[in-house]
């Protein structure tokens, strides 16, 4: 019986918004192009931090050992190789593969231009690293001056994938005053530490840099047999290293990078001062637009409070116009920004895309932003009296 009641009574807030197609269009324009903004800042800003996990998520080993003096990808802290090599006696370790991460000088074949480029030298014996494109390539790589190319590097560095088309599947450029041969790419992607990306073998990145110390290393992978817990493996670690080194999970290594950058830049901050700018934009222009349907209709509400209506029911029907507003307007709203994630994805190289969790805090707050406009606009109408209406 109350679902018939509730069916039958007339849908005065679906007809507030209705009556008046150029106020619905501006107010429903206005929630999307706040939406657009928040789902814009907060998709670049989870894309940029992704970045930053992606070479550490990328790494083929349950453990990964580091300097203890270690605060991000890249400002890497040399170690002892030696320390690597202690933890070959832990029980449940398979093998342990060293990693060199250095920054080498990059010449675009085409325009000869230099670029920062960093060099991850890899030990060819195990897969250390999971792309496919290594583990393909790994019998190629063993030859010197042989590398891959991160595809998805910044533009300066030249369309590499395009040139060696052109070339037979290969590309000769210079590193650091030494020739090199691209013999096929992968993909990775820039981040605030790097704007692109190269794999080479261990021996090619030491011909590459001589002036590295070769007893030294940035990282040291550990791999532990199936079925070994790493946190017990870790804890055994521990206590047979000096302080100098440290061995963290890929997940702490993870959050580690991750919590530096969010500290140690702005990003964060400006990216939720851009969200909260979306808000308030969407938040002011739902409010101006029931502000204004309240003051016009002022007599229409006065009759209902003269009916007999209740404060709650007339204020109800600016809040339910409110959420009418917030539900349709996310509509293009999020389509708009898949839209734009697309463009920026393939623009940048980040790895942006739409999540449902994003997409469901957009809407929360689409929701609050809409509702609580709503609930402002209703001042006069808590005030209005009929007799001084009428």
């Amino acid at each position: 019986m109350k679902l018939n009641n509730l069916l039958r009574r007339t849908p005065v807030a679906w007809l507030q918004v209705t009556n008046n197609p150029a106020k619905m269009l501006i107010a429903i324009a206005g929630v999307s192009f706040s939406n657009l903004l928040m789902f814009f800042q907060l998709g670049l800003i989870d894309s940029l931090y992704n970045s930053q996990r992606k070479p550490i998520n990328s790494m083929n080993a349950d453990l990964i050992m580091v300097s203890s003096k270690y605060s991000n990808l890249g400002a890497l802290q040399d170690f002892q190789r030696s320390r690597l090599y202690q933890v070959m006696g832990v029980d449940g370790v398979q093998y342990v593969s060293p990693m060199r991460i250095a920054r080498a000088n990059w010449i675009n074949p085409k325009t000869r231009n230099g670029y920062d480029i960093y060099v991850f030298g890899v030990n060819l014996a195990y897969p250390s690293l999971n792309f496919p494109a290594l583990i393909q390539n790994t019998g190629r790589l063993k030859t010197l001056r042989s590398a891959l190319f991160d595809r998805n590097s910044k533009k300066q560095y030249g369309d590499i994938a395009k040139e060696m088309d052109k070339n037979g599947g290969v590309l000769f450029t210079e590193i650091s005053g030494k020739q090199i041969k691209v013999i096929d790419t992968f993909s990775m992607g820039s981040t605030f530490s790097a704007d692109a990306n190269l794999i080479t073998s261990e021996d090619t990145l030491l011909y590459l840099l001589p002036k590295l110390d070769k007893t030294k290393l940035q990282i040291g992978l550990i791999k532990l047999k199936p079925g070994v817990s790493p946190l017990r493996a870790k804890a055994s670690m521990q206590s047979i290293l000096t302080e100098d080194v440290m061995v963290l999970t890929k997940d702490e290594l993870s959050q580690l990078e991750l919590k530096y950058w969010q500290k140690n830049s702005s990003v964060g901050f400006i990216f939720s001062l851009g969200v909260l700018v979306g808000f308030v934009v969407g938040s002011i222009i739902v409010y101006q637009i029931l502000y204004g349907d309240v003051m016009n209709s002022l007599p229409q509400y006065a009759t209902l409070k003269a009916m007999g209506y209740s404060d709650a029911y007339v204020i109800s029907i600016v809040i339910q116009q409110s959420a009418i507003f917030a539900l349709i307007g996310f509509v293009p709203g999020v389509i708009l920004s898949m839209g734009l994630y697309h463009l920026l994805a393939t623009v940048t190289k980040l790895a942006i895309y739409m999540t449902v969790t994003r997409a469901l805090q957009i809407l929360l707050l689409t929701f609050i932003m809409c509702v609580g406009s709503g609930i402002l606009a209703t001042r006069k109408l808590v005030q209005l009296d009929p007799a001084d209406v009428f």
